[in-house]
């Protein structure tokens, strides 16, 4: 048996053989490539940027009396904060209302549904980013004709500019802060309020606590009924036998039951019983004397019974006094688990509110800095805490950012070569028939003699 090395001549042969899917899959995948790059929508890009400069800082009126004025230092959450005036809605509602008066990119909006639709798509086609360590802003938007691109960015920084400049008026803002002040007011009182109703409903300020109490009681409870039923089962039983045993007129006479008035008046039976069998050895059954004891036994049992049965009338009352115990437990560990859930919910439902407290007292505290800022800053005609200034204007390239045609068809063909002999190299994985003389060699150890060509 001889084994073949020859790997070229293999790659030729199975590329030989897969030809057509090879040629096929690579064909289809490059004239989709071609396709796409020319058919696809091109999507235009117009940026600019805008700087964010600080300015002189007057926190409380002691820092007016301080020389020089300190100059604020941008943060990270300010640059964040103007991205977030940027992307807000309203400066696209601005937008899109400016561009559809002046009847520029947009058509005559006839309904909400249409303007709702602008607005989305202004405000999806916009991409704010930070230049990394610098204080400057990208802003970009994607549209599918450039000069388009170029005026919706246009407007919507301008109306940027116009609403920042509405949000940190003092005057405004002042109003603003107050009034901002009024509702968390409001609304701290008003969670301050549930919360103690809250509380008197829950009759306890601290609900962990109590419920903590409540479980340790409840498990007290669960082992004093564990026992309970022990006794009832154990005294259940008991009356069981005493009232088989009255009935049967048999037995040790309720010797069991350690009661000493039973056991004396069984005592008594017995030895009465004793003395008449004593002196039946010797009398006739039929004689006085022995129907004098039978008497006396009949007047013992009599007696007996009776005080018997009363004994069994008081281990019934106590059986339906352990009865009673069990139901009264079982009743109030029932209620102490559902006053311990009901105090669950309130100590869940407390802890929502204090943190919800904690929040709005943190805001009213803020907000009423802000209001003496905004105060200090009306009264002596300060600026505002940074400013922002337009650093590039916004331009659009007639080249578009997607798709790139010569990327996407590169691609293309690379992937058709790739994607075409992997799919002819698996078509050959699955072919099992011999194609050369070794393979029959090879799979067979019979000698190859001739072949039959096609």
């Amino acid at each position: 048996m001889q084994k073949t090395n020859d790997y070229v001549r293999n790659f030729v042969t199975i590329f030989f053989i897969q030809k057509t899917i090879i040629f096929t899959v690579t064909l289809v995948i490059i004239i989709g490539a071609f396709l796409f790059a020319l058919l696809y929508p091109p999507i235009y890009a117009a940026t600019c940027s805008v700087i964010l400069k600080g300015s002189i800082s007057l926190k409380n009126p002691e820092s007016i009396e301080k020389i020089p004025s300190d100059i604020s230092k941008m943060r990270e959450t300010d640059i964040y904060s103007e991205i977030e005036i940027i992307k807000a809605n309203v400066v696209a509602e601005k937008t899109v209302e400016e561009l559809v008066q002046k009847g520029l990119v947009f058509d005559v909006m006839d309904s909400e549904e249409s303007r709702r639709a602008a607005v989305s798509k202004v405000m999806g086609s916009l991409e704010p980013t930070i230049n990394p360590r610098t204080d400057t802003i990208n802003i970009q938007t994607t549209w599918n004709d450039p000069e388009e691109a170029r005026l919706v960015l246009e407007t919507l920084v301008r109306k940027y500019f116009d609403y920042r400049s509405e949000i940190f008026k003092p005057k405004e803002a002042e109003a603003f802060f107050a009034e901002q002040l009024k509702n968390f007011s409001d609304e701290l009182e008003r969670k301050e309020n549930e919360l103690m109703v809250l509380t008197k409903i829950s009759k306890t300020p601290d609900s962990a606590m109590k419920i903590k109490n409540n479980m340790m009681n409840a498990d007290d409870m669960e082992k004093q009924l564990l026992n309970l039923k022990q006794q009832y089962f154990d005294q259940k039983y008991k009356v069981a036998l005493m009232e088989k045993d009255i009935r049967s007129n048999e037995g040790s006479y309720f010797s069991y039951i350690g009661d000493p008035k039973i056991n004396d008046m069984s005592g008594m039976v017995m030895e009465i019983i004793k003395q008449r069998n004593i002196a039946a050895r010797t009398f006739h059954p039929q004689s006085q004397k022995i129907q004098n004891y039978n008497k006396q036994i009949a007047d013992a049992i009599g007696s007996f019974k009776s005080e018997m049965r009363n004994y069994i009338e008081s281990q019934k009352a106590e059986l339906n006094n352990i009865e009673y115990k069990m139901d009264y437990l079982e009743n109030r560990i029932k209620q102490i688990r559902e006053e311990s859930m009901t105090l669950y919910e309130a100590s869940t439902q407390g802890k929502m509110l204090t943190r919800q407290i904690a929040v709005l007292e943190d805001s009213y505290t803020t907000f009423t800095k802000r209001l003496e800022e905004a105060k200090i800053s009306n009264n002596y005609k300060t600026n505002n805490l940074f400013t922002v200034s337009l650093l590039t204007k916004p331009e659009a390239k007639n080249s578009p950012i997607f798709p790139n045609k010569q990327k996407v068809i590169f691609l293309g063909i690379i992937g058709g070569i790739i994607c075409g002999v992997a799919a002819g190299f698996t078509m050959e994985f699955f072919n099992h028939t011999f194609k050369t003389p070794e393979d029959v060699e090879n799979n067979t150890d019979m000698v190859y003699i001739f072949s039959i060509p096609e």
